[in-house]
């Protein structure tokens, strides 16, 4: 099977890629309208704490800027996995270095390390401001997310120097 062009791996990734783009796409909306009913309806989140018996002792505001904050990270993820989507369809197009996929992999690389800062503020919301403890066994993950975002960033050069060489080559004779 061959990794480039119609009916190749390619294409296939970016099938699941807009299978997880439209459920990621489908969560933001659903965690968006359960934030926006924490606000409406303050007693719905204790009947649900009591409901599952998990124990819980925030304001239903407090319960909502979680949601929110929750849902801006889909968002985060909703934005890379957009832009993996268009960089595998110029794949499957047969297109590897497009000049738009560096571009895409720059925001790609910015989405990932903002989303790793994102997951810094809320954990350090989580332990601070709410008391909650958590697990302190964070660090190789932390060094894996950074190295992915590193590798992002140098493929996107690598895509530059792709495209650079292909409107050479588009030149001669």
């Amino acid at each position: 099977m061959r990794f480039l062009g119609p009916r190749s791996i390619s294409s296939l990734l970016k099938t699941a890629l807009d299978v997880v783009y439209y459920g990621l796409l489908s969560l933001i909306v659903i965690v968006i309208l359960a934030a926006l009913a924490l606000l409406v309806v303050p007693n719905m989140a204790a009947e649900m704490v009591r409901r599952f018996d998990l124990s819980a002792n925030m304001s239903s505001g407090m319960e909502a800027l979680m949601m929110l904050a929750f849902a801006l990270s889909l968002g985060g993820y909703l934005l890379v996995t957009y832009l993996t989507r268009q960089v595998f369809c110029t794949l499957a197009e047969g297109d590897a270095f497009h000049p738009d996929n560096t571009r895409r992999l720059r925001w790609i690389g910015f989405g990932l390390a903002g989303l790793e800062i994102l997951s810094y503020a809320g954990r350090a919301f989580m332990e601070h401001v709410l008391h909650v403890r958590l697990d302190q066994g964070y660090g190789l993950r932390a060094v894996t997310a950074w190295f992915s975002v590193l590798v992002v960033f140098v493929l996107a050069e690598v895509f530059k120097e792709g495209a650079r060489l292909r409107h050479e080559a588009d030149l001669t004779i």
